[in-house]
């Protein structure tokens, strides 16, 4: 995207301003040479209404993947819309709400009855509105995210990006923050393990770790240094090696904070903690559901309590920059 599409000019807005309807007229022309002043690299082959009613369908040459732009042009989207596969089933009135925020459950049991033959898509998932109307954020049990429909018809392979100003301005950090704000407010807090702050606490740090993660155990072994500059660490038992379910599981039996803590480090260091479950319970799973809507695709993945993933280096000032601490 950042190729293809370097700016957008507020007169791209004021010419697309009035496609809302099916009976607007469409000036290619004006669009293509507005797209193309904006830093749009490529043709655009041909420009039309979209199955979803708030988006506008760019096809663009050179092979690229089209372009799907609100008609507010608030909000541009590259890639394809596909078709559900799955038959369709009756489908209630659910009114828009506010992004970042999950579907109520009566519209998520609308949704997967439409989705009958998408077979990684269950109860287990999790769909939230986004700031597109017509258009939500979900994602799977398996941790692959996407965008669909609200009517379920209909899903893309893309990620939401943000005008601002009338210039291109990244993602839609707007909407991924509220709802990492919610899927964190959604664990459970007597399942994390917890390194509190020594001394008056300046910040909190969630982190979903693995055991045998090379990364997670450098951050583990930073955790007393964070903790004295006032930083909070709150770990989210998040197995992802082949090897970790189990022992973290019988780390996550013992239902002492400060004992689970330290069967953690320990496990950190390669010492693995005697069995400590008397029977088949997994204190991991709650936690592990609610920190799917963060889309963890590898650990270690660190927030801060506004929702913020953090991309950087944790062996640095970086670190405690992001965290607002000098």
């Amino acid at each position: 995207m950042r190729t293809l599409l370097k700016s957008l000019s507020l007169a791209v807005i004021l010419s697309l301003g009035t496609l809302g309807t099916a009976h607007a007229s469409i000036n290619e022309q004006q669009i293509r040479a507005t797209l193309n002043g904006a830093g749009l690299s490529v043709p655009v082959e041909s420009i039309e209404p979209s199955p979803i009613n708030s988006l506008l369908l760019l096809s663009l040459g050179q092979g690229q993947e089209p372009l799907l732009i609100t008609h507010d042009l608030n909000y541009v989207i590259q890639g394809n819309i596909e078709p559900n596969p799955s038959p369709k089933a009756a489908m209630g009135n659910h009114p828009k709400a506010k992004a970042g925020t999950p579907i109520t459950s009566a519209h998520k049991t609308d949704l997967l009855a439409n989705m009958t033959v998408l077979k990684n898509i269950d109860r287990q998932a999790a769909f939230y509105h986004t700031n597109v109307d017509g258009l939500l954020w979900g994602v799977s049990a398996n941790g692959t995210s996407f965008l669909v429909s609200s009517d379920g018809r209909y899903f893309i392979n893309g990620e939401i990006s943000v005008i601002e100003d009338g210039l291109f301005a990244g993602l839609d950090t707007d909407f991924e923050y509220a709802k990492n704000r919610h899927a964190l407010s959604q664990l459970d807090q007597d399942t994390l393990t917890i390194y509190p702050a020594k001394g008056t606490e300046r910040a909190v740090v969630y982190i979903a770790t693995d055991i045998n993660c090379p990364y997670c155990k450098i951050f583990h072994s930073k955790i007393n240094e964070f903790n004295n500059k006032g930083i909070t660490i709150k770990a989210i038992g998040y197995p992802v090696y082949d090897e970790s379910p189990e022992p973290m599981r019988q780390i996550w039996c013992e239902s002492d904070n400060a004992k689970r803590a330290s069967l953690l480090s320990a496990a950190m260091r390669g010492i693995r903690t005697k069995a400590t479950c008397q029977g088949d319970e997994n204190n991991l799973a709650h936690n592990q559901l609610a920190a799917q809507s963060l889309a963890i695709f590898a650990t270690p993945a660190i927030f801060n309590d506004q929702g913020e993933l953090f991309q950087g280096d944790f062996n640095g000032d970086e670190f405690l920059e992001f965290l607002n601490i000098q």
